[in-house]
């Protein structure tokens, strides 16, 4: 699935793994686009998993899997900078569906670094 968009896949069952597919990915010249990680595998509470997964893979998308009893209000999960959260056991459309966010929040990266160079220069501004 993660090839409909153009990514490969990398799987980490630690957060010590995780750091290694990082420094790995970006030493390739490549970008870690999104972690999506269980706070339960890893043994910690969401918002120390949430934590350290971002500091494993710093501006990578975390998207937060969460059992169907666990419950967490979604402005408290964006509060706290988690890109996007899914259900387990996951289903494969909310995971595409997710995955495009994913997708489309880094293109919407892309361009909006492009915006403070088109805002100055629509401003008259000289750089």
């Amino acid at each position: 699935m993660v090839a409909e968009f153009g990514w490969s896949l990398k799987r980490a069952s630690t957060l010590n793994d995780l750091a290694a597919v990082y420094r790995a990915t970006t030493n390739a010249g490549q970008d870690l686009v999104a972690v999506l990680f269980s706070p339960a595998a890893l043994g910690l509470p969401w918002e120390q998993a949430l934590r350290a997964v971002l500091r494993a893979a710093p501006g990578a998308l975390p998207v937060l899997c969460l059992g169907f009893t666990e419950s967490i209000d979604s402005l408290q999960l964006a509060d706290a900078g988690v890109f996007h959260s899914l259900r387990l056991p996951l289903d494969e459309r909310e995971v595409r569906q997710s995955l495009g966010f994913v997708w489309n929040a880094r293109r919407g990266k892309a361009w909006t670094a492009l915006l403070p160079a088109a805002t100055a220069h629509a401003a008259g501004v000289r750089r």
